[in-house]
């Protein structure tokens, strides 16, 4: 009986033993004999995996399953598995490159990569302190699977921003209604509060109208002041408008277009906000909030390409560039 035979006889006894030394000691000299075919050599390799697994050494099954995946390919869910042992061990590089891969691998079998692969990859940018990357991952996601909860904790994190406020508190919830999130009770009135402070009573009452029962004295006084207020700016648009214009203030002029666009004038709005952005808003974090706006109206007027072209320039950090970019996200998934 030569050595190899040898070899193979004591694999087979050390199997049966869990004698997992043994089994080490059998595959690693078959794989050095030279007597093996190719795929008797991918068979012990992976043999090798779960071996150095179940004597408790990580860093070799995880050293083992890298060099089987390397060599010879593997399926996605091996992939995911040899990525999810790498983050276990805190190798968040490495299980990145391997969620990857896996991802890939999932979408060359014409499906869908499960939503897990999506949540670790997520995790390991989040070990790797990559937010960027972690939520470039929460936007392909929501590509395959479009939950409520991923589109709120991106479009939410614009109140992260160093100068969120004011300018754009009203426009962090537009974002989330054209994502289709549903907006709680509360979240709609301090939506129309926002609306009743930019100067919108139509958008206000649109919103409490929809909220159902309100509790608070503020939410009951903006909807009765909504109520009022509505009818007559809508009715007097047209000749303010007209005279906003012809004093050729550009931030007034972009202020009466947002006004058009929260009644649904889209065409008019967009007109408005490109003369106002035209003539020269001075302050650039104001002209950004602007160019949101002119990207919405463009959208919701059916130039995706102009408004994504619009979106793409905000560089605002008030909130204005982050919203921008969930449009731009909206806009080709919606």
């Amino acid at each position: 009986m030569d050595k190899a035979q040898l070899d193979r006889l004591r694999l087979v006894m050390a199997a049966e033993t869990k004698d997992y030394p043994g089994q080490m000691s059998s595959i690693n000299g078959l794989l050095a004999s030279g007597t093996l075919t190719p795929d008797e050599i991918k068979q012990y390799k992976g043999a090798l995996i779960k071996i150095y697994a179940d004597m408790g050494d990580t860093a070799k099954s995880l050293a083992a399953s890298r060099e089987y995946v390397d060599s010879y390919g593997g399926t996605h869910d091996m992939m995911a598995a040899l990525a999810n042992d790498y983050a276990k061990a805190g190798d968040n590089a490495n299980s990145l490159v391997y969620i990857d891969k896996a991802i890939a691998a999932a979408r060359g079998t014409g499906a869908k990569p499960p939503e897990a692969y999506y949540r670790l990859k997520a995790r390991v940018h989040q070990g790797l302190k990559d937010q960027p990357g972690y939520y470039k991952t929460l936007e392909a996601i929501l590509a395959d699977y479009p939950k409520e909860s991923y589109w709120v904790e991106l479009i939410a994190r614009a109140q992260n921003e160093p100068q969120y406020g004011v300018a754009t508190r009203l426009d962090m919830y537009r974002t989330l209604i054209a994502a289709g999130v549903t907006l709680t009770a509360e979240q709609k009135a301090n939506a129309a509060h926002e609306a009743i402070e930019r100067g919108l009573p139509g958008e206000a009452l649109g919103l409490l109208e929809s909220a159902g029962a309100l509790n608070s004295e503020r939410d009951k006084e903006n909807l009765e002041n909504a109520r009022t207020q509505a009818p007559k700016d809508k009715a007097g648009l047209a000749a303010e408008t007209a005279s906003i214009v012809s004093k050729g203030d550009a931030s007034a002029i972009a202020s009466i277009g947002e006004a058009h666009l929260s009644y649904g004038d889209y065409p008019k709005a967009a007109e408005l906000l490109q003369s106002a952005l035209s003539k020269g808003i001075a302050n650039a974090a104001e002209a950004d909030v602007a160019r949101l706006h002119l990207g919405i109206a463009q959208y919701r007027s059916g130039d995706k390409d102009g408004a994504r072209t619009t979106w793409a320039a905000i560089k605002a950090d008030n909130g204005a560039a982050v919203l921008a970019q969930n449009w731009i996200l909206i806009s080709t998934l919606k």
